[in-house]
């Protein structure tokens, strides 16, 4: 993730991810994400203890959260033949 992107090829025997921690300041965040054709890899934004979980494919992907480091995942589900790149697109809005 050093470039922000992550490229995923292959098929999934069970989920498979890509993590990176970050602390963050409290504030309004959404959650999005860009790549190519297909539905397989979205982002998931999570507080450590799990408070807080957005997801950039599904309408939980606004929240107000507070202070404190997050994990960023993208995730392939199960099953799943990828050849993708997946950039995910966390904005502050307040």
């Amino acid at each position: 993730m050093g470039d922000g992107r992550v490229h995923a090829k292959g098929t999934s025997t069970g989920w498979a991810t890509v993590r990176t921690t970050m602390a963050l300041p409290a504030g309004e965040y959404t959650l999005e994400h860009t790549h190519g054709s297909g539905d397989s890899l979205f982002c998931e934004l999570k507080s450590t203890d799990g408070a807080v979980d957005l997801f950039s494919h599904s309408s939980a992907n606004r929240a107000t959260i507070p202070a404190g480091d997050y994990q960023m995942i993208v995730s392939v589900p199960p099953s799943k033949t990828v050849d993708q790149t997946i950039t995910p697109i966390l904005r502050k809005l307040n």
